[in-house]
């Protein structure tokens, strides 16, 4: 007895798992680091725990799955069909987030789903069916009601809607980032007047966590004269700083980044035109906040336009002595300092 009530289900055990499906990838530009034929294999048959695409008996289904990068982010179609070609339909996967992987476990559920128990065929959306040719009659033309086939269709039904995963949906192969930036730098209340200069930046984003970015730069140098004479100084400065930038939001082709660090430097002041003439470093401390946004120029390359505010915790005061024996000042940094900053990325 108990030999005949378990032989049915090892039949149809036996013949579920004898069905196979044949398995295609295509990746369009920019996808390349998508999910592969063998790992997106690997992952559906071991959800259905056993084995599904198969190459020892002829293929009962075709699952066609593309792979492609817009704007919108990252896009999964998949279409199946069965072993005599008949359409059986299609899913869209689509997520904003910053690395393809994070595809992977959905695709791979929908997949196994899909191949556990395939939808019935069904027309192709691109498909119209062709209108039957009229036949002669000798009765009174009579209205026929509208069908499927005729001028006045019946609605069909609509694709299904892509599946959208939120940008923060975890993404199991996301690698380390890595972008360089070189940019022209434009700051107030560092230097005399508008400071113009150049920054080197290293940034580095480990999965899940925020990004960590090394820059330096430097200004070129800036006079400052005193009211009457033509006795003065002439400001240089260099600095290096280290930020932690906790936001990033993706937008398109653009991303949005809030950053906060730190800063040293050194500022070079060299007097000229004076009976004594000295030059001085003065190093400096500053806190700073910055925001920027990354306009993609594709999948390597970004403009990058950024605002820093930097709260110096030490400012010189740069002093000269009058001929009476007082000082008056020359120049001291502000405050506040704001610095611009324009130029491209790379990212590795």
């Amino acid at each position: 007895m108990c030999v005949g009530l378990m032989a049915p289900h090892w039949a149809q055990a036996k013949s579920k798992g004898s069905a196979a499906a044949r398995l295609q990838v295509t990746k369009g530009p920019g996808t390349e680091q998508c999910l592969d034929e063998q790992r997106l294999t690997r992952a559906v048959e071991a959800r259905l725990r056993r084995l599904v695409f198969r190459t020892d008996v002829p293929a009962t289904l075709d699952v066609q799955i593309a792979f492609t990068r817009d704007s919108g982010g990252w896009s999964a179609l998949l279409k199946m069909r069965d072993g005599n070609g008949a359409f059986l339909g299609r899913r869209s996967l689509t997520t904003e987030a910053a690395d393809c992987s994070a595809l992977d476990d959905s695709l791979a559920l929908v997949v196994a789903l899909l191949v556990d128990s395939p939808p019935p065929p069904s027309a192709e959306e691109d498909e119209v069916p062709a209108a039957p040719a009229p036949t002669p009659s000798a009765a009174p033309a009579v209205a026929a009601p509208p069908t499927a086939n005729s001028e006045t269709k019946t609605p069909r039904s609509e694709k299904p809607s892509p599946i959208v995963l939120p940008p923060d949906t975890p993404a199991p192969r996301e690698p380390w980032r890595f972008q360089l930036a070189a940019e022209g730098v434009g700051a107030l209340g560092v230097l005399p007047g508008f400071a113009l200069g150049a920054e080197l930046g290293l940034g580095a984003k480990a999965p899940r966590l925020p990004e960590l970015r090394l820059f330096g730069g430097w200004y070129a140098p800036r006079e400052q004269r005193r009211a009457s004479g033509d006795a003065g100084a002439r400001f240089n400065a260099f600095y290096v700083g280290l930020e932690v930038c906790p936001f990033e939001q993706l937008l398109g082709i653009t991303e949005w980044t809030l950053c906060a660090g730190q800063a040293i430097g050194r500022v070079r002041m060299t007097a000229f035109g004076f009976d004594e003439n000295s030059t001085n470093d003065h190093l400096t401390y500053a806190l700073l906040a910055r925001g920027a946004v990354h306009l993609a120029l594709g999948s390597h390359w970004a403009v990058r336009l950024g605002a820093r505010a930097e709260l110096p915790l030490s400012r010189g005061v740069y002093e000269y002595g009058t001929p009476d024996g007082a000082q008056e000042s020359l120049f001291q940094p502000s405050p506040v300092a704001a610095v611009l900053d324009l130029g491209l990325i790379v990212r590795l």
